[in-house]
């Protein structure tokens, strides 16, 4: 296997980014890998090339905005600028010739991905515990949103009206002709049920599956390994699921 340490360059942005292609993998499918809010490529490193070597197929991640090894400061970051971020990431993996391209994002990695359905064309999406936000906070830096503000507030908020359902990202799932995955992490407080069924209800074609016993963020559990690893597998298996769509 090769793995690349990328850079691409918009502009005055520059994203960087990560190719893992398995030997003799060919350039019919490809997955593109959003990790969730705060996270970077480096942290989810071994694990991609673990479901790289158990699917024999590309992989991309990349940092965006305000994450790992990008340039902008978080506090500074817009989701409009990791949305373009996802968007030419995207666009590169198709300019190297890669043809279906399936896009597995979880948490905000999940919310970046059912946008993404509504302006490039994906091939199939997997939305793993997906969050969702409010439209309105869209182009805001983060430093000006109110969950930087005032956390206590934006907790007490979100307890009360819990997440917006209605959303660019649900929206974009609702007309969006491909397979959506949605899967619910069943001990989740972060991303509650109502959640993840909200864009299993706004898709046209899909699956709902449910990680047992497993909270929002598996590496804060007791025993992290066992739920990664079980993610990991069902990550890796509906990929292959999705592969053999075609035959049917």
């Amino acid at each position: 296997m090769q793995t690349e340490d990328l850079t691409l360059i918009k502009g005055t942005n520059t994203i960087p980014w990560r190719l893992f292609v398995p030997n003799d993998a060919s350039k019919e499918f490809c997955v593109l890998w959003l990790q969730g809010w705060s996270s970077s490529m480096d942290s989810h490193y071994q694990a991609v090339e673990r479901m790289v070597m158990q699917t024999g197929l590309a992989f991309a991640s990349l940092d965006y905005s305000g994450h790992g090894l990008h340039q902008t400061s978080l506090e500074d970051s817009t989701k409009l600028q990791q949305h373009e971020d996802v968007i030419a990431v995207f666009d590169e993996l198709r300019a190297r010739g890669y043809q279906k391209i399936i896009v597995n994002g979880g948490s905000f990695g999940g919310y970046q991905a059912a946008l993404l359905t509504a302006k490039r064309p994906v091939y199939a999406a997997v939305l793993r515990a997906p969050a969702n936000y409010p439209d309105d906070e869209f182009e805001l830096p983060y430093k000006e949103t109110l969950r930087y503000e005032d956390p206590d507030e934006y907790a007490k908020l979100k307890a009360s009206k819990g997440m917006p359902l209605d959303t660019a990202a649900t929206r974009a799932i609702q007309g969006y002709e491909g397979f959506v995955y949605v899967m619910e992490h069943e001990l989740d407080a972060t991303v509650p049920t109502q959640v993840p069924k909200c864009y299993f209800a706004a898709a046209k074609h899909g699956n709902y599956l449910i990680i047992p016993k497993t909270e929002h963020s598996p590496k804060l559990m007791s025993h992290p390994k066992q739920h990664i690893a079980y993610i990991e597998y069902m990550v890796v298996e509906v990929v292959k699921a999705i592969m053999l769509q075609d035959r049917l």
